[in-house]
């Protein structure tokens, strides 16, 4: 995030009329003159200096009063704030410089003050020839180092004309007002209106840089953290590696999931791709972009959107919000400034107010501005209304692919954020999340922040769907929400969801029916019943399953009354030595409960078989023992009878 400080253009101060009666000084009210002025920076980066030369023409243009002069003996001149080693001179040889801080517009500017060697009257004229140094600072806005040149140019006076002269090797690049190339200078041209007229001039060239390297132990592995800057640079190198491996385990701990690189996580110093204040350099993979301006806050924000990419959060707003307010929290820690309140900057932007769900990266400025403060500032009052503790748990249901409609989970998950998540987040899945962790109303937050105008008018059939919802759940008793259910209520096709709650419900009541009658015979719902519901809610085919399992469960019913009835005396003898029914319908019941239906069908069949066969093939049994009874009289009066006739001989 691109926390640049905006240059206010600074207007030229031109001059300051004295007039004066002899012996009484006494100020002319309305005081006109003209200031031209040709301004020259020459730009010195070996030398880490600007010099800044200025050819001066300065005419009173203001008519004597009655009984008075007209009479201008000094002109001020607004300066660069940096700037040092102030000249002046005219046709005779040198004037005294003065500089100072000034209150001009309630802006505090300094002022170079040249002391002329004599008083300009009126109608005449002065040709002077001024100069300062803008020496390299470590300010972004002014740096004059090889590898990198920013600094703000300007006209003086009523009417200016400026140049730049920069030394080869150099790629140009100028924000705000005109500058073209004209060989190896820049030039202005006429400029009417100096007070209005502002270029920020940045020249780079190809950077030679310097490694910062520290491997830093994190709870889900270790950081192999490397800083590189400018080689012209290296303070900047060595501040961010102090800062971002002191934050490194506390950004973790506040994002609430475990460090997700392997190999190394690279900051590398760079120069801005424009000037529009908060244009965020680009982060890809493990090697992230922060300009060479940023406060070390911007830093943190950037190393967040390691633990939070585009696979895990979609919505952008999201994405930078989760960022700033984490690196606020992990600042606060360090003792590392914010660049603002997010509150007031958003307030203070107002007019470029939008819905942030809309925000996509653009070149506007002022958009741009609002997107990433309003984002802050919405995710702080979140925070604020849901807790901390909150957020963490959404962003670990995400990375774990659960969904804010799958009750019955727990809710702080191991999470497993190497894997990317089914469906990263947006804002209606957000807003969806925010409401199954915890009870916080934080829809109209997001009706008056966040939300396209078609998402807030849903916003209401969204409740009404929600509250139907939660009482299929709680009727569902322990078996959730059907998939086609969670997915309609998921993406705000509310009006599906409302039918399909209806028709499940239905299914439901028929669900429970089935299952008292279930349990009345001793038999436990398969799993491929739930299987059903979950794949399907009270659609036709979890109907059909239904209308199948009750079929099994009614021939097990009345085959386990028939197998358990009173026999006959012929029925149980028909029984004795053979298969037993009561065998087949523990068989059925296993069968039925590991959702093998045809099975149980089968086991029940042979139940059924066995007893309507028992009563014939007690008959059977019953004659085949009498058979056997009268062939075994038949055989015994046989042998009585030989055995009577053999001792009945002499």
């Amino acid at each position: 995030m691109r926390l640049r400080r905006a240059i206010a253009p600074v207007v030229v101060v031109a001059a300051v009329m004295a007039s004066w009666l002899p012996g009484i000084a006494t100020p002319v009210r309305a005081a006109e003159y003209t200031l031209e002025s040709t301004a020259r920076y020459d730009i010195r980066p070996d030398e880490g200096e600007i010099g800044v030369s200025v050819e001066l023409e300065f005419t009173n243009t203001t008519p004597d009063p009655a009984g008075q002069f007209s009479l201008f003996s000094q002109i001020r001149m607004a300066v660069h704030d940096q700037a040092v080693d102030f000249a002046a001179s005219d046709a005779d040889g040198e004037l005294e410089v003065q500089d100072g801080m000034r209150s001009v517009g309630g802006q505090r500017v300094h002022i170079a003050t040249i002391e002329l060697r004599d008083g300009i009257r009126y109608q005449d004229s002065i040709a002077v020839d001024f100069s300062y140094t803008l020496p390299d600072t470590e300010d972004g806005d002014l740096r004059v180092r090889p590898s990198l040149v920013v600094f703000p140019a300007w006209g003086f006076g009523t009417s200016a004309d400026v140049s730049v002269s920069i030394p080869s090797g150099y790629e140009l690049r100028v924000d705000g007002d005109e500058l073209t190339e004209d060989g190896s200078r820049l030039v202005s041209g006429p400029i009417d209106d100096p007070a209005a007229w502002l270029a920020l001039v940045t020249a780079v060239r190809p950077a030679e840089y310097v490694e910062h390297e520290v491997t830093v132990p994190l709870g889900g592995g270790t950081a192999d953290l490397v800083i590189r800057s400018f080689s012209d640079d290296e303070a900047w190198g060595a501040r961010t590696l102090a800062t971002v491996e002191a934050a490194l385990p506390h950004i973790e701990r506040e994002v609430g999931l475990p460090y997700p690189l392997r190999g190394r996580l690279t900051l590398t110093e760079v120069v801005a791709a424009d000037a529009s204040g908060f244009g965020e350099g680009t982060t890809t993979g493990a090697e992230i972009m922060v300009s060479y301006d940023q406060p070390a806050f911007t830093a943190l924000h950037q190393v967040v959107h390691v633990w939070v990419p585009p696979e895990l959060v979609e919505s952008r707003w999201i994405r930078e919000g989760l960022a700033s307010r984490i690196a606020e929290r992990v600042a606060d820690e360090l003792e590392v400034a914010a660049p603002f309140d997010p509150s007031d900057e958003a307030e203070r932007l107002v007019d470029d107010l939008f819905p942030l769900d809309t925000w996509t990266p653009s070149s506007d400025v002022g958009a741009e501005a609002y997107g990433y403060a309003a984002s802050w500032a919405v995710m702080a009052e979140i925070e604020r209304i849901v807790g901390a503790d909150a957020l963490r748990a959404v962003l670990a249901r995400v990375a774990t692919s659960i969904d804010a409609y799958d009750p019955g989970v727990d809710l702080s998950p191991e999470p497993t954020p190497t894997d990317a998540p089914a469906l990263p987040l947006t804002s209606r899945s957000f807003l969806d999340q925010l409401e199954a962790v915890g009870d916080a109303e934080v829809a109209p937050l997001f009706a008056e922040k966040v939300l396209t105008e078609s998402d807030v008018a849903l916003l209401e059939e969204r409740a009404a769907a929600r509250t139907a919802f939660d009482a299929l759940v709680e009727a569902a008793g322990g078996w959730g929400a059907p998939d086609p259910l969670r997915a309609a209520m998921a993406d705000w096709r509310f009006d599906e969801a409302t039918a399909q709650v209806e028709s499940t419900r239905t299914w439901l009541a028929q669900r429970d029916a089935l299952l008292g009658e279930m349990a009345a015979a001793g038999l436990s719902a398969p799993d491929r019943l739930q299987d059903a519901y979950r794949a399907y809610g009270g659609g036709p085919e979890a109907s059909s399953e239904l209308s199948t399992e009750r079929q099994v469960v009614t021939a097990y019913v009345d085959t386990a009354e028939r197998v358990n009835a009173e026999r006959s005396f012929i029925q149980r003898l028909g029984l004795v030595g053979g298969s037993d029914p009561q065998a087949q319908l523990v068989l059925a019941n296993g069968r039925f409960t590991d959702g093998d239906l045809n099975g149980a069908i089968d086991a029940i069949a042979e139940a059924e078989r066995i007893v309507s066969a028992a009563e014939t093939g007690g008959i059977v049994r019953l004659a085949s023992l009498v058979l056997v009874v009268v062939i075994l009289v038949a055989l015994a009066v046989i042998l009585f009878r030989r055995r009577a006739s053999y001792t009945g001989r002499p």
